[in-house]
């Protein structure tokens, strides 16, 4: 069969992000999805004469094609030409659970629990989908993965309908939230609209590391997390993380040493007094992790956080306080 004539240019990825909200959104015109705990990935697969290739891109439009060559492999076989997946990489355990520790550890080599969760087309065979509705979107992602060879590319199905009682029933499944899509919207490239909204069923967001404590017992005691104010000058101090990463403790300790420097990178009036602030080893704050949490405090600090993971996906300078939108 002929390739068809592409009549419009492969667009760049630059994917649409989702608002957090407090509750799902009300009404039946919605596409409520398990919001993966993953990293986010666009699957570009071009042709090239008879050879086709795949590769993988991260939020940031870092290719990860070789850290996670399996996946990209797969995604060459998919019956088109030219397609623009958008996903969510996970590892993927036998309960249906995502470990977002375990993906971390999966860069570069092979691990059969690897998927990559496709939840949007956007380009198909010199057409560019990005103005069709969600819908419409869906239902052809939906058609090309059916013709697929099995593998670790799977369709993200959603229910239709109101939000709640799907919400519910992730938290009680115990997963991270869901994201809640309009099913009518256009696909808004780089943009953070309420077109699609998360819910979070446990608190937990990226934070920079800024310094960090030893102790007698352990060669890394603590973290001192922040994140960055709106007007990105500001690096504002949001508490002590002090469990979480013993596993990974001695290669996050090799990281940071190298990142040292002399001077708080808190700004002056986010910084708590005590021992804790006098005897930290300050770093260049460029490490982002994943941190799990009760709740803010009313001076903006974490109240009871974990570890959950390294971030290399975001850029530091992006990291904001999360709040949900009324």
């Amino acid at each position: 069969m002929p390739r068809p004539t592409a009549t419009e240019p492969f667009p760049r990825y630059d994917p649409q992000l989702a608002l957090l909200v407090e509750a799902p959104p009300v009404g039946n015109g919605w596409f409520h999805e398990i919001k993966r705990d993953g990293y986010r990935i666009g699957a570009a697969i071009r042709r090239n004469g008879t050879s086709k290739t795949a590769n993988l891109l991260s939020r940031r439009r870092l290719d990860w094609t070789k850290q996670f060559s399996p996946i990209a492999a797969a995604a060459a076989t998919l019956p088109v030409d030219d397609a623009l997946l958008d996903g969510e990489l996970v590892v993927l355990l036998p309960d249906g659970r995502d470990d977002f520790n375990a993906l971390q550890h999966a860069a570069g080599r092979p691990d059969p629990r690897l998927v990559y969760f496709a939840f949007d087309l956007l380009y198909l065979d010199g057409k560019s989908l990005l103005k069709l509705p969600l819908q419409a979107r869906k239902e052809r992602l939906a058609a090309l993965l059916a013709t697929a060879p099995a593998g670790p590319i799977q369709y993200s199905d959603h229910f239709t309908g109101e939000g709640l009682p799907f919400f519910e029933a992730a938290r009680a499944a115990g997963v991270e939230g869901i994201v809640s899509k309009r099913a009518s919207a256009s696909y808004r490239t780089g943009s953070r609209t309420a077109d699609w909204q998360k819910t979070k069923c446990v608190q937990r967001q990226e934070f920079v590391v800024g310094g960090y404590l030893k102790s007698d017992a352990a060669p890394l005691a603590a973290l001192h997390v922040g994140y960055y104010d709106s007007d990105q000058n500001t690096f504002r101090f949001a508490g002590k993380v002090g469990t979480g990463f013993q596993t990974i403790e001695a290669t996050l300790l090799r990281q940071l040493e190298q990142l040292s420097q002399q001077t708080c990178p808190f700004a002056e009036t986010a910084r708590p007094k005590g021992r804790d602030f006098r005897e930290a080893f300050w770093v260049t704050p460029t490490i982002i992790i994943e941190v799990a949490f009760l709740s803010w405090t009313p001076d903006r600090h974490l109240r009871h956080p974990s570890f959950k993971g390294l971030r290399r996906d975001k850029d530091a300078r992006a990291v904001r306080r999360e709040t949900p939108a009324k």
